[in-house]
């Protein structure tokens, strides 16, 4: 038997205990979760830290973490760590490992460390140690502590045996030139010492036997007292740390009893964290908190004088047995030093009002509707377990007791409410109505028809107060609130049956259903029973997809949310699309809500944070849980604004309320960091790395095969949220997208002038303060330098010029020889065949014998056409002849010698350009004998008593036309060698032979080239 079958007054007493207890429960968990804001990574050996046990923290002026270990320093740019030890062949050696104090000078950009009770100071512009002048040996004894002074001086205290041989303390300045004692007091059992600054700039100098004493800058004494007394091994000590704020206020953590406790002048004041372990460390933050940490112990302190404990938070993220040392980065993010490695510590920003969140999972109570109760209070649907809550307007939850529940409300997903009657509706495989004036539940099979639990199943309250439901679109109908009856929406089967994810109700048209669908699209249904318009990837205005999870009509706008595809505005005017996505700032593209918040402004729940997006400006924000929210993990139809603009959204792990105007907060990310240029030179197959920039360029030689780039952003907390852009100006024309690589790589550039550009940007888009600029020169290889071009062109010209002066050489020669041959065929030749046919004839006339006669003419002949072929040869390779001048000359001695005898007339047309231009050898000799050629066959073969001759040589062509008069039908054809020789000749100056038989002979000799 269940309590619920107990006599109705137990069973109601019954129910409203349980339903108090839970009230209770929920309540302290929720205040419980609301102190507990705080978020914690960890920073091992196995992310690359080089030991685990860590002293030291500091951060230097442009944003590097330094990790003091017991095996040396390690330097940290978020990405990859640089050690400092004394390994053999480091380049970052330093002689000494045990490190347990650090001091950062930004002055100096120094770094000041006791490693193995030794002081040394670390240049880190050079990253090599200075040298401590020191000439008095001042510095002799162990070095305990170092602590930097508001103007800039380094105090520190040794210890050492005296000339007594008595065991003493001294406190030294060092003021930037050298140093100096200051004071020194005897010990007599353990040489704890501390050394605090107040907010004054006096010394607080903590000993064990002596207690506290507040010094000067010259070291006198103003205040001393002995604050407790109590047992170190037999010795009675008085030793304790201090911490001192920006306020002055003295924290003073006791030895003998634990805790922290404030001190004014000296005096007790109060104490403000009882507890029985002992704390050591103490650090103020940006907002006037201040955190506090003992062995295993870290509380805090907000600037509400609240104290909060966080040590079970830092303590089931990573083992260790004690906190050595705390430190606050520039960002505000808390470095806590351990034996087992480091913690980052953040304090949660306080956007986000936690409901019904389970903090030890990140899978907790899921939600999936949000509806409206009367009286301001907001009601909930935790789908994990089928149970409703009650949120009031303080944001505290409760549980809302119905009888069976939990079997009546599986699979129920949609809810609306009538807070008038204070009643709600959902649907499962039936209806169900909720009366929460009665506290029952009512359901209503008849509508199982319609319905189907496994499916969306969405229900929508329209303006006239009855209900639409159906889980497709043949299944929809609209339902009284109060009778139950029921119609159709469609009278007939529709030709696509769609199943339906969510649908809304038309602000402009009452008449008009907006409807989502599973995978079809959007749907614009009238509720007489028509589909007015469709919606899809492939309709015009298209949709990015056709999967749709949330409507929004907002100010003549339907918002549509699609699973993939952002957030798709439809102007319900101008009938366009426009999608704001992820390359938009949109935090994910999977929408499962959208909300107005104020003017022209949106608030966006996905499966990966909550983006708000103001569509007019395009500026948005993005929120993880590291700004607050419970999970990044939104439900569809988990979303709600009650009438005083307080959001309600339900995802994975509880419930987040907020306010849209208290969500802002102003944030500019700190400069980009250089951390190193990597190049691997192809020739000498070796790798040089760069860490330090210079303000000249980096200059790349010719055989450097590529080079990469690493970089990093100071902020050491969810480095997933932020992403980098980089340009390389002279080669990329556009910015490209990396995501969160830190590094990029660059292959064999051309040689030139480049400028590597870097730009950060959180989640947001909220650009780093600073971008990185490295200008890059890459040096032109040898053979493409002005230097060798020049001497290879001085070459290539010397080797023209000696070429073209052999040439002319060799001209000049062959002018020269073919003179001598001429002169010398002439004068001796010439003379000889002349002689000869002199002779001859003179023989001939002597004679009477006939036979004789005709054989002695016959050599008269032959020596006189010897005569005349030789004074051709001699006249075609004489260079004293060879302009076109002289060519015209000897055609014309020609033609008299040959036509005039035989009563043939003749005419010489020439249309030369410049005569007295010297012509090609080969074409002069060539065309004087075709036209030698033809006047010969002219004589021989035609009865024509007139040649005209024409010679053109200009516009890059020359023509000879030969032309007579004679009869055609007395000349044979083909007879003899001459027109063979002469198309021989022809074609040996790529020439064209034409002959012409129509009125005469004619010869027509066409070159294609000037001469």
């Amino acid at each position: 038997m269940s309590i619920f079958d107990l006599y109705p007054p137990i069973k109601l007493k019954v129910r409203v205990l349980i339903g108090c207890v839970l009230w209770v429960i929920i309540s302290m968990a929720s205040l419980l979760l609301a102190q507990n804001s705080i978020q914690v990574e960890k920073l091992t050996t196995q992310e690359g830290l080089n030991f685990r046990h860590v002293d030291a923290v500091i951060q230097d002026r442009e944003g590097f973490m330094w990790f003091g270990t017991t095996q040396g320093i390690a330097k940290y740019d978020g990405n990859q760590f640089i050690i400092f030890d004394s390994s053999k062949g480091n380049p970052h050696f330093i002689p000494f490992e045990q490190i347990s104090k650090f001091i950062y000078q930004e002055t100096s950009n120094t770094l000041w460390f006791i490693a193995n009770h030794k002081l040394f100071a670390l240049n880190l512009d050079t990253e090599k140690l200075n040298i401590i002048k020191d000439p008095e040996k001042i510095l002799a004894g162990e070095v305990l502590e170092i602590a930097l002074d508001k103007t800039d001086n380094l105090w520190v205290v040794t210890d050492e045996f005296d000339s007594y041989k008595i065991k003493r303390q001294f406190l030294i300045k060092f003021d930037g030139n050298s140093f100096r004692l200051i004071k020194s007091l005897e010990r007599k059992s353990t040489g704890f010492t501390s050394i605090d600054i107040t907010a004054t700039n006096l010394i607080c100098w903590s000993t064990v036997n002596h207690g506290i004493m507040f010094l000067n800058q010259n070291g006198e004494i103003l205040q001393n007292k002995i604050l407790e007394a109590y047992d170190w091994y037999g010795y009675k000590i008085h030793f304790a740390e201090s911490f001192f704020d920006s306020k002055n206020s003295h924290y003073y953590f006791s030895e003998s009893k634990g805790g922290v406790d404030v001190y004014k002048d000296l005096e007790f004041s109060h104490t403000l964290l009882k507890h029985k372990e002992v704390f050591y460390h103490a650090e103020e933050d940006a907002y006037g908190g201040i955190w506090f940490a003992g062995k295993k112990e870290l509380f805090y302190l907000d600037a509400n004088r609240k104290i909060i404990d966080y040590s079970y938070d830092v303590s089931k993220k990573m083992n260790f047995s004690s906190i050595n040392t705390i430190f606050l980065d520039d960002s505000n993010l808390l470095w806590v030093g351990t034996d087992n490695g480091l913690l980052k510590v953040k304090l949660k920003p306080q956007n986000f009002e936690r409901i019904l969140e389970n903090k030890d999972r990140k899978w907790g109570k899921t939600f999936r509707s949000i509806f409206p109760l009367k009286d301001g209070y907001v009601a909930v649907m935790c789908e994990s377990e089928n149970q409703l809550y009650k949120i009031n307007t303080a944001g505290n939850a409760s549980p809302i007791l119905l009888q069976n529940s939990y079997q009546k409300l599986k699979y129920a997903r949609f809810f609306v409410s009538d807070t008038v009657k204070n009643k709600a509706f959902t649907v499962n495989n039936s209806l169900i109505e909720i009366d929460f004036n009665s506290q029952s539940l009512n359901t209503y099979d008849e509508f199982s028809f319609y319905l189907n639990e496994t499916k969306p199943n969405p229900i929508l309250r329209l303006k006239d107060g009855s209900l639409l439901t159906g889980f497709k679109l043949s299944k929809l109908i609209q339902i009284d609130a109060d009778t139950k009856a029921f119609s159709l929406i469609f009278d007939s089967q529709p030709l696509k049956d769609y199943e339906l994810i969510t649908y809304i109700q038309s602000e402009i048209n009452p008449e008009i259903i907006w409807i989502a669908t599973q995978s079809q699209g959007l749907l614009k249904v009238n509720l007489n029973g028509t589909i007015e318009e469709e919606f899809t990837v492939n309709t015009n205005p298209s949709l990015s997809k056709n999967s749709v999870l949330s409507l929004l009509e907002y100010k003549n706008n339907l918002l549509i949310g699609t699973f993939g595809g952002g957030v798709n505005v439809l102007d319900l005017e101008k009938h366009t699309i426009e999608v704001i996505d992820k390359k938009k700032g949109l935090s994910d593209n999977n929408v499962v809500s959208i909300l107005p918040a104020d003017a022209n402004k949106i608030v966006v729940a996905t499966y990966n944070g909550l983006s708000t997006f103001n569509l007019k400006t395009k500026m948005h924000y993005n929120y993880f849980v590291e700004d607050g929210l419970t999970h990044n993990e939104f439900n569809y139809t988990s979303a709600y604004k009650d009438i005083n603009g307080n959001f309600y959204l339900g995802g994975l792990n509880g419930i987040n309320k907020f306010k849209f105007e208290e969500l802002f907060q102003e944030y500019t990310l700190p400069a980009l960091n250089f951390t190193g240029f990597e190049v691997y030179n192809q020739r000498n197959k070796s790798t040089r790395r760069i860490s330090k920039l210079k303000e000249e360029a980096i200059v790349l030689s010719p055989y450097d095969q590529h080079f990469m780039i690493d970089w990093s952003i100071p902020v050491y907390f969810g480095k997933s949220q932020y992403s980098f852009y980089t340009k390389l100006e002279g080669f990329d024309q556009d910015w490209f997208y990396q995501g969160s690589a830190n590094s990029i790589r660059y292959n064999k550039l051309p040689a030139g002038t480049y400028n590597f550009k870097v730009k950060g940007m959180d989640a947001n888009g909220n650009e780093s303060r600073a971008g990185l600029s490295i200008p890059i020169y890459v040096e032109q290889i040898f053979y493409k330098r002005w230097w060798f071009i020049s001497l290879l062109a001085l070459f290539v010209f010397g080797v023209i010029y000696l070429f073209f002066q052999y040439r002319l050489n060799q001209a000049l020669a062959m002018e020269r020889l073919r003179t001598k041959i001429s002169s010398d065929l002439h004068d001796d030749v010439g003379s000889m065949l002349t002689g000869l046919a002199m002779q001859t004839e003179m023989l001939e006339m002597q004679t009477n014998h006939k036979i004789d006669k005709n054989r002695l003419h016959k050599i008269t002949t032959m020596s006189r056409d010897t005569i005349s072929h030789m004074r051709d040869l001699v006249w075609s390779i004489d260079s004293r002849r060879d302009t076109f001048a002289d060519l015209l000359e000897r055609m014309q001695e020609l033609a008299e010698e040959m036509l005039l005898p035989a009563q043939i007339a003749y005419s010489i047309d020439a249309d030369v350009i410049n005569p007295n231009r010297k012509i090609n050898f080969n074409c002069k000799r060539n065309l004087f004998l075709i036209f030698k050629e033809a006047i010969t066959n002219i004589l021989k073969h035609s009865n024509a008593d007139k040649v005209n001759v024409k010679i053109s040589n200009k516009d890059e062509q020359c023509i000879l036309h030969i032309k007579d008069n004679g009869r055609v039908e007395t000349f044979e054809s083909g007879s003899g060698m001459g027109l063979a020789n002469m198309k021989l000749r022809c074609e040996n100056i790529n020439g064209q032979l034409t002959l012409d038989f129509e009125n005469g002979f004619g010869v027509k000799v066409y070159l294609p080239h000037s001469i």
